[in-house]
């Protein structure tokens, strides 16, 4: 045997192996969460268009997206809490009682202008609650944020009641229906805060902190990141993108009342999770649930256009959101 066969089979093995992981890598590209969410969106406009010939019709799904752009908006901070290995199921009730605690103070005479920044506020307070239980006691966020769940829409019945409260600013009702060029304008601020939270979760130090706490949290700890402070900070996020979700619904429909957005969490976490957020943490984009939210918009639509009773589609909504967690923990494995 030759000096330079062995150097010539090493050679063969090492090519062989190179070859390999090119193709593992080129078989990867296509196991992604983003992709199955685009196949969804395609689906869901089909089967819209098969159910009405408005679906062919761009700008009738903009439109439409008005009606749930609230849960949109919500869902990009939700994804966020998502990866970190949280959750926050309080989002929906918080919505309701920052519109009615913003509708009040508008009754007792405060300039409405005010009384909005003050409901954010008490948003971001909501979320602060949140966090401080959750980092204080060391407990489960899904189960403190299933007990404000029902807190926060109790404090909204106390200040409500059966009543509700309208008759708000001109300038303020009907948001949705004011458009900057085709686009409608709560869209146009959808897409803005897309952008604005895609850069911090994928081009910020604080980003990669929410990865690395998702991951490990433990792990993040040693490595010198302040797990407290990031939990306590998403949770306050939370806490005012459900209150400017909340104002928003009240500007959309006119009224605030106690019910608003009762059961939203389960449409919110649905958007999170179909747009690829792995409910462990560690993995998510919001780019998944820009996509994901406008899946929900067609489903929501073509179920309403087809007169699905509203307990049957909540039915599908469930289904989707298991569906949606069985896919990513699937295409997690195979890419590893």
């Amino acid at each position: 045997m030759s000096a330079t066969e062995p150097h010539s089979i090493i050679s063969k093995k090492k090519s062989a192996l190179t070859a390999e992981s090119l193709r593992v890598e080129k078989y990867n590209r296509f196991l992604h969460p983003e992709y199955g969410t685009i196949l969804m969106l395609i689906a869901s406009i089909i089967l819209g268009s098969v159910l009405s010939p408005y679906f062919r019709d761009v700008f009738f799904v903009f439109d439409s997206s008005s009606l749930y752009i609230e849960y949109g908006i919500i869902a990009l901070i939700l994804t966020f809490v998502i990866i970190s290995g949280q959750i926050d199921l309080s989002v929906a009730s918080t919505m309701a009682l920052v519109a009615c605690f913003t509708a009040t103070l508008y009754e007792m005479g405060i300039p409405f202008t005010i009384t909005i920044v003050i409901g954010l506020a008490s948003g971001l307070l909501l979320g602060v609650l949140n966090g401080f239980i959750i980092t204080r006691f060391s407990l489960p966020p899904i189960i403190v944020t299933i007990g404000t769940l029902s807190l926060f829409r109790g404090f909204a019945q106390v200040l409500l009641g059966d009543h509700s409260i309208g008759h708000f600013p001109v300038w303020f009702v009907g948001l949705d229906m004011k458009y900057i060029g085709f686009l409608p304008f709560p869209l146009i601020v959808f897409c803005m805060l897309f952008i604005v939270m895609a850069i911090l979760l994928n081009r910020t130090i604080f980003g990669r902190q929410i990865y690395a706490l998702g991951t490990n949290e433990k792990a993040a700890a040693y490595s010198g990141i302040n797990v407290k402070k990031i939990k306590m900070i998403l949770f306050a996020l939370s806490g005012l993108f459900s209150a400017f979700g909340g104002i928003m619904m009240i500007s959309r429909l006119g009224i605030a009342r106690y019910n608003l957005a009762m059961g939203g969490e389960l449409e919110i976490v649905t958007i999170a999770l179909l747009g690829g957020a792995d409910i462990n943490g560690g993995r998510g984009n919001v780019i998944g649930t820009f996509i994901a939210f406008f899946v929900l918009v067609c489903l929501k639509t073509g179920l309403s256009v087809a007169n699905i009773k509203i307990e049957n589609q909540l039915a599908i909504l469930g289904s989707l959101l298991i569906f949606a967690i069985v896919l990513s923990n699937y295409i997690y494995s195979k890419r590893k």
